[in-house]
This record gives structure tokens, C-alpha cells and sequence, in this order.
């Protein structure tokens, strides 16, 4: 995302249409590698057009690790 004061220029929207676009496998849509917003657009509501992060994502699995008490840390391995 490039976010301008000012609008951006033809080169700048043909760089943009180059950079292509991302297909997300889980949305089955496509979305905008480089997107340009100006500083007036974001304040008038234009957002970022990307998948959503929550669903994206997965949750990594919680190792499972053995607890031991802090006084487990000071005894000699065995």
C-alpha cells in the first residue's frame, strides 16, 4: 500500500497495474498487490483491499510442554 498526499500519477497507476494482483485460495477472489491511496481517500473511507486476516490465518497448534515448578529449575538432571 502507498498512501500520497497528493493523487497519484500515471506512472505511479501504471506500476500499480503492473505489480498485478494476488488470488487468495481461501476467498477465491482477487486482490491488488499495490494499492495507491491518497490521504483524502482514506479520511472519505477507502480501505485496504485485502483478505481477511482473521480468517486467513490459521491458529498454529500449543505445544504441549511438561510444567514444572520453579524449584524443577535449580535440581541437578538425574
Amino acid at each position: 500500500m502507498l498512501v500520497t498526499l497528493e493523487p497519484p500519477t500515471r506512472n505511479m497507476q501504471a506500476e500499480a497495474a503492473v505489480a498485478s494482483v494476488y488470488r487468495s485460495p481461501d476467498w477465491e477472489r482477487d486482490y491488488p498487490r499495490l494499492q495507491i491511496l491518497t490521504i483524502a481517500n482514506l479520511f472519505n473511507g477507502a480501505q485496504v483491499q485485502m483478505p481477511p486476516w482473521a480468517i486467513t490465518f490459521k491458529q498454529a497448534e500449543r505445544a504441549q510442554t511438561e510444567r514444572i515448578g520453579q524449584a524443577g529449575l535449580f535440581e541437578e538432571a538425574r
